[in-house]
């Protein structure tokens, strides 16, 4: 429970996608307010500082944030590269401050693990930001999927491809490209979102896990696509295809649900369900959205003032982590043995 009407946030990397979920929190005034800022950049400060309507409170440590601002935040947004979240998170609960973090939730499993007991024993909330899973289509898919619109499960694939512009692919000299701060390639960075996807929709947890990897066009030490498979111990068949050197393969959609008795597909804001037999199927134009970070943002806030569990908290995060540490594992080696790209 927070001490007013609105939770009180303080953002933790004032830069790059801390500026998307600034605009998340500038669409819910009622629920949530910045109160601090923290980064070692004065120019992100700045930058941040003016898109939120002018925060005063400014840091460049977060523990000297929590010492003297720390009366006025409820709560913390971790939006730092990813070998900076684990030390973020951890004291941040040390402090008792409620936890939204930019996925994914840390670089290991040993780090995982230390994240949940912190969490446990502070008594805070946690929330993994897996911003994708307020996308309508999803939510729809699974409430259709749970309810036997497509009877028992089978196969299901999850995609998230595109291709980033900028010299070397974007990414070249960034700590997006070291395996030292980003904690893998693409698939623990874009590709987690397909990850958590087809782990929501599955509803089950992970029995086997085989990756192929490759770098085409990105500058970076790890793969810019990976083609994972997976099997569930309920026995469905899981496929992920993310890559930042190819786009969305067409006539193919960010996620494909199929059963014994239908299946559920679609992008954006198209949904279709085509029941087995049929040889069209009926489309299900679902609402709009203006951004997945405002939905989460308000999903967030709603959890701290009700004390509700949120959509996915440390749990979730630590078994999408697993999965994509299991997946990089399986294809090991995959620099000795693909084909040098021009």
């Amino acid at each position: 429970m927070t001490t007013t009407n609105k939770v009180r946030l303080a953002i933790v990397g004032a830069g790059g996608i801390s500026g998307a979920h600034a605009e998340g929190i500038l669409q819910h005034p009622g629920k949530v307010e910045c109160t601090a800022l923290c980064d070692v950049s004065p120019a992100n400060l700045e930058t941040r500082s003016k898109q939120l309507g002018g925060v005063k409170a400014r840091f460049a440590d977060w523990n000297q944030m929590y010492r003297e601002a720390g009366d006025s935040i409820d709560a913390v947004l971790i939006c730092l590269p990813h070998a900076l979240h684990a030390p973020a998170i951890l004291d941040a609960a040390k402090a008792g401050k409620h936890i939204l973090c930019e996925k994914p939730m840390c670089i290991s499993l040993a780090e995982a693990d230390q994240i949940m007991a912190a969490v446990k024993a502070a008594g805070i909330i946690y929330m993994s930001g897996h911003n994708q899973l307020f996308v309508p289509i999803l939510l729809e898919a699974k409430r259709l999927i749970d309810a036997g619109w497509i009877g028992r499960m089978r196969w299901l694939r999850s995609q998230d491809c595109f291709i980033p512009g900028g010299e070397g692919g974007g990414f070249k000299g960034s700590w997006r490209a070291s395996l030292a701060t980003q904690g893998g390639g693409e698939l623990i960075d874009t590709g987690y979102h397909p990850s958590y996807r087809l782990l929501y929709l599955a509803g089950s947890p992970v029995a086997e896990v085989r990756a192929t990897m490759g770098r085409f066009e990105q500058r970076i030490e790890g793969e810019d696509t990976a083609s994972v498979q997976v099997r569930f111990e309920n026995g469905v068949i899981g496929e992920i295809l993310t890559s930042w050197a190819i786009q969305l393969p067409y006539g193919s959609y960010d996620i494909h649900a199929a059963g014994d008795k239908g299946q559920i597909f679609g992008s954006g804001s198209n949904l279709y369900f085509l029941p087995r037999g049929f040889a069209e199927p009926a489309k299900l134009k679902l609402r709009e959205i203006k951004s997945t970070m405002a939905e989460q943002i308000a999903h967030f806030a709603d959890c701290i003032t009700l004390g509700k569990r949120p959509i996915h908290g440390p749990e979730e995060g630590r078994a999408v982590l697993d999965l994509i540490l299991r997946a990089t594992q399986s294809a090991e080696g995959w620099q000795k043995t693909a084909p040098v790209q021009p």
